[in-house]
């Protein structure tokens, strides 16, 4: 019984080894171990763009390569030549982007150049053509020079706000739409500031005068400087040699100036400092009509700015000199022997000390 039974069981044995050994033999696998892929299109820069320097570092984009397998990795190359004899950049292994695309940021590269640039795909241990090369130049730089102090320069004082005036600042490249920072503040430091303001760029010279709102209500010393900022480019120069002079309260010359609409300094600044000589008759602001008929403002902002600088300590002479030396052209004239200032349709009479203003009653 035990002797019939081993026997049946090596038969069952022997059948089933020799089934196993009639069966083909299974393939590990029917995928294939490496993947099939295509080349990516160059998207953005489109060939022959033009990216501006100040939006460096560029951005490579590509449309996304097929693969048949996963884990897609990129390669983007940048060269000088078409022929890619002279790379500048090479950025490997950058993973495959959503949405159909895939974008790589490039570091900066020189400006006011011409650079080819195209990429390729590995998947699956297989490393894929390079795609069409494109050509795109970066821009020249755009460089900006610190405007220059014009007044009021270290070491004078203003009556009330001065005209903050830079000469303009000197660039290169493609500059675009230029404007001024003016910052103002009580420390050399210009933290905090007392107020800054915007102005859109003047020919070869630039002002910014502050409100009379937001002038100190006490003597006291301030910092100026300017910066010039390409708004086109994003490209600002830097600040401006820093001055510093003497805030005073507004003598009645500039007070009347204010109240005319004139600046009273808008460029260099007068020396000395006020309270050397005293308004009389006829300044208030007034509209008249001249001897000969010609209408205007009284009185004259020619006539304001004589009398702040014998205000400031100067004789008439030497008022009128300093005005045609810089900038302040005058036909005024000094008549010493009466100490008369004639002007086109007033005159300035020193009586019993103090100037008072008289309108001309002819030729």
């Amino acid at each position: 019984m035990k002797r019939s039974m081993l026997w049946v069981c090596l038969a069952a044995f022997a059948a089933a080894a020799s089934a196993c050994s009639d069966s083909p033999s299974q393939p590990s696998s029917n995928s294939s171990l490496t993947a099939s892929v295509s080349a990516p299109k160059p998207v953005s820069p489109g060939d022959t763009a033009t990216v501006k320097n100040s939006d460096q570092p560029a951005s490579l984009v590509v449309s996304n390569a097929a693969s048949t397998q996963q884990g897609v990795m990129y390669t983007f190359e940048v060269a000088s030549d078409s022929g890619f004899a002279s790379k500048v950049q090479t950025k490997d292994n950058v993973p495959a982007g959503s949405g159909g695309q895939t974008v790589v940021k490039l570091d900066n590269l020189a400006p006011g150049h011409d650079y080819y640039w195209h990429a390729r795909i590995t998947s699956g241990g297989t490393t894929g053509l390079f795609g069409p090369t494109s050509r795109f130049t970066i821009g020249p730089a755009v460089a900006i020079d610190p405007p220059v102090p014009v007044g009021p320069l270290s070491g004078t004082t203003s009556a009330g706000w001065p005209a903050f005036t830079v000469v303009d600042s000197t660039r290169s490249g493609p500059v675009g739409s230029v404007v001024y920072r003016f910052e103002i503040a009580t420390n050399a430091s210009f933290n905090p500031l007392l107020l800054s303001g915007i102005v859109n760029e003047q020919p070869n010279r630039t002002t910014f005068t502050p409100p009379a709102s937001q002038a100190p209500t006490a003597q006291t010393t301030l910092f100026w400087r300017a910066t010039a900022i390409d708004q086109t480019n994003n490209v600002s120069s830097p600040v401006s040699a820093a001055q510093s002079f003497v805030y005073a309260q507004p003598s009645p010359q500039a007070q009347l100036a204010a109240q005319a609409g004139y600046v009273l300094w808008p460029g260099t600044q007068p020396p000395g400092t006020t309270g050397h000589a005293v308004l009389g008759a006829n300044w208030e602001v007034a509209q008249v009509v001249s001897f000969n008929g010609v209408p205007h403002t009284k009185p004259t902002l020619e006539e304001l700015r004589v009398f702040d600088l014998i205000d400031r300590g100067m004789n008439p002479f030497d008022a009128l000199n300093w005005m045609n030396a810089n900038g302040y052209s005058t036909e005024a004239v000094y008549y010493p022997s009466v100490q008369v200032i004639g002007f086109p349709f007033e005159y300035m009479a020193l009586v019993g000390g103090q100037w008072e203003l008289v309108m001309r009653v002819g030729a």
